[in-house]
């Protein structure tokens, strides 16, 4: 069985047996992959100490014979990638991330790599959806704020779009449908997106939030 080596994020640890761990994590090189983690539950396994979420990681493990599960044998902690007061939220970002990625994609790390870094430098209730956006983006599953996602036109930040069936539509491609956001409503999401320091109005993270919901439910992507 051949080994490889990759920097990698966890993505969630399940339980199998009394002493092992089932692991899906996204790899840098390598995509997604499940690993097996024998032992890992025990009290004295040095797995307990360094398989942590949130965490950038040093992996290797041994490619399975058959089947999709490899074997880990190695893992190091890196560093921290959240400030402690933000890792209930950088949960949540890594949810939808499992959601996002699949079994067996080739992408992934760098896209929730990129969303934890946006959520480290926000407020957890705007950089939540702003990482999971930034995310939906660099996957190719939202466009971006200036453009009528339909027929391509830019649209100033003076005028109005609509939100219609998880696009985000000028009112011409709109016809008269969906939810009219306004032009400071749209200004500041792009502008959070760029500018850390830009701050959100409660209104405007509850309408982003529902935006992204619309997006998982229009492509069937649940938990």
């Amino acid at each position: 069985m051949a080994e490889q080596k990759d920097d990698a994020l966890l993505l969630r640890a399940l339980p199998f047996s009394d002493s092992s761990l089932i692991l899906h994590i996204l790899t840098k090189d390598h995509g997604r992959i499940s690993l097996m983690a024998r032992g890992a539950r025990r009290a004295k396994s040095p797995f307990r100490a360094s398989l942590m979420p949130l965490h950038h990681l040093n992996i290797r493990w041994k490619e399975p014979r058959t089947g999709s599960m490899g074997t880990l044998i190695e893992a190091q902690r890196v560093k921290p990638l959240l400030h402690e007061q933000t890792l209930l939220a950088g949960q949540l970002i890594l949810a939808k991330a499992s959601i996002l990625f699949p079994d067996s994609v080739s992408t992934g790390f760098s896209e929730l790599w990129n969303a934890l870094h946006t959520l480290s430098q926000r407020p957890e209730d705007s950089g939540v959806p702003a990482g999971i956006w930034s995310m939906l983006e660099q996957s190719g599953w939202v466009g971006d704020f200036k453009h009528c996602w339909q027929c391509s036109e830019p649209i100033g930040f003076s005028e109005s779009m609509a939100w219609h069936q998880a696009h985000l539509l000028c009112l011409d491609c709109a016809n008269h449908c969906g939810i009219k956001l306004n032009s400071g409503c749209r200004k500041s999401l792009h502008h959070h997106l760029i500018h850390a320091e830009v701050r959100l109005s409660k209104e405007h993270i509850k309408t982003w939030q529902t935006m992204i919901d619309t997006v998982f439910a229009s492509h069937q992507m649940r938990n």
